[in-house]
C-alpha cells in the first residue's frame, strides 16, 4: 500500500464518544459540529479498516476506488475491488449507487466509493433542509453539519433582520428568543414551536432579479409572522376578555388560503374594512393581530401618530381598541420583567 494514497492507523486508541470538543454531541460522519461549527475528522478509531483516506484522513476501506467522502481517486492495483462491493468490512449497506455502478453506499457518504460519482440522500428526522446546500438541519443548530453555513439562512437575510430588531428594540418589545428560518413551502409558525418563524426561501433563495421581493416587503414579512410568534408565546393572553372583546376567539375555525396576497411593504393603515387595520386581517383572530402587531411594530409604537391616522381613515372604535390592549399587554410584559429583573 502506497503511503500517498491510503495510510495505515498508527496510533489505536479506545473508541471515543461521539462528542465534538465543545460537548456537543454528533452524528458520526457529520463534516461540521452543529453548535461550534469545527471542522470534524473521522478517523479509523478504534481500527477497523486500517486505512484512511490520504488526502482528507477519514476512514476508507481497502477495497475502495475512491474516498467516499472527499471523492478524491484512491484506486491502488492489489488491493482495491475490480468489482463495486455492497458493504466492505466497516461499513455497512445502506443504500445502492445513485448511477446504477451496483457497489453499495452507507449513510451519508457523499459519493460513491467504487465510481466516485455524487451520490444524493434523504435526510429524514430533521426539522428542514439548509438554504445552502439542501441538506438536513434542525432548527437549534448554530452551524450546517454538511457544509458548515448557517442552517437559519440568516445571512442571506441581514439587512431585514437587522431592520426588524431596530423596530422591536424601538417598539419596546423585548426579544423572546425567536429565531427566523428560511425552509421550503408557506411562512408561518408553528404553534408547538413558537419561538420558531419560518420565512418561505421562495423570496430568498430561488428568488432572483426581477422577481425579488424588495427587501422592506420582508421586514413586513417577518413582522407579521414575528406578531404570531409572540402571541403563541403569550398564549393565555389570548382567553382574557379583553382579547376576545377586540380580536376575538382564536379557536375559530382557521379556512385562510396560504396564497392570499398581502401588501407587506405597507406602512400605512388601509382605507377597506373599517373595522381592521387590512383586509387581509378580517380572516381570522389570529391574523387580525399579526397584521395589528405588524403596523405597531412598523410604526415604532408611536401612539399617538397611529391613533390620529386612525381617525384619518374613519376607522371604527375597535381598531383603536386593538392598539390601545396591545400597548397596555406590552406595558405589563415590560413590567413584570423589571419586577423579575429581566428589563433594562
Amino acid at each position: 500500500m502506497s503511503p500517498t494514497r491510503k495510510r495505515k492507523t498508527r496510533h489505536p486508541t479506545p473508541r471515543p464518544e461521539l462528542r465534538c470538543t465543545c460537548g456537543q454531541e454528533l452524528m458520526r460522519f457529520w463534516p461540521h459540529c452543529p453548535w461550534c461549527g469545527r471542522t470534524q475528522v473521522w478517523r479509523d478509531d478504534p481500527p477497523v479498516t486500517e486505512a484512511e483516506c490520504y488526502k482528507c484522513g477519514w476512514v476508507v476501506s481497502d477495497l475502495h476506488s475512491f474516498c467516499p467522502w472527499c471523492g478524491t481517486d484512491i484506486y491502488e492495483e492489489g488491493y482495491s475491488s475490480e468489482q463495486p462491493l455492497k458493504a466492505p468490512k466497516g461499513f455497512r449497506l445502506d443504500a445502492r449507487c445513485d448511477w446504477g455502478c451496483g457497489g453499495g453506499i452507507q449513510y451519508p457518504m457523499p459519493h460513491c466509493p467504487w465510481c466516485g460519482k455524487d451520490q444524493g440522500w434523504d435526510d429524514d428526522g430533521f426539522d428542514g433542509p439548509c438554504p445552502h446546500c439542501r441538506r438536513g438541519v434542525n432548527d437549534w443548530m448554530r452551524t450546517c453539519p454538511w457544509c458548515g453555513g448557517d442552517p437559519t439562512g440568516q445571512d442571506l437575510i441581514p439587512r431585514a433582520l437587522r431592520r426588524v430588531r431596530e423596530l422591536l428594540r424601538a417598539s419596546r418589545v423585548r426579544d423572546w428568543n425567536y429565531r427566523v428560518v428560511l425552509r421550503p413551502g408557506v411562512s408561518g409558525v408553528d404553534p408547538k414551536f413558537p419561538k420558531i418563524i419560518e420565512i418561505d426561501w421562495d423570496y430568498v433563495v430561488k428568488a432572483r432579479g426581477r422577481d425579488e421581493i424588495p427587501w422592506t416587503t420582508l421586514v413586513g414579512l417577518i413582522c407579521h409572522e414575528a406578531g404570531h410568534s409572540f402571541l403563541y408565546h403569550h398564549w393565555g393572553w389570548t382567553r382574557t376578555p379583553v382579547f376576545k372583546r377586540v380580536f376575538g376567539e382564536v379557536h375559530k375555525a382557521y379556512r385562510v388560503r396560504d396564497d392570499t396576497w398581502v401588501d407587506m411593504q405597507r406602512r400605512r393603515v388601509s382605507k377597506t374594512k373599517s373595522e381592521y387595520v387590512s383586509a387581509y386581517a378580517s380572516n381570522h383572530p389570529l391574523e387580525d393581530f399579526a397584521e395589528t402587531f405588524r403596523f405597531y411594530v412598523v410604526r415604532r409604537g408611536r401612539m399617538r401618530e397611529l391613533l390620529a391616522e386612525l381617525g384619518q381613515k374613519r376607522k371604527a372604535v375597535i381598531v383603536y381598541e386593538k392598539f390601545l390592549a396591545l400597548d397596555h399587554y406590552l406595558r405589563q410584559v415590560r413590567s413584570r420583567q423589571r419586577q423579575q429583573g429581566r428589563w433594562r
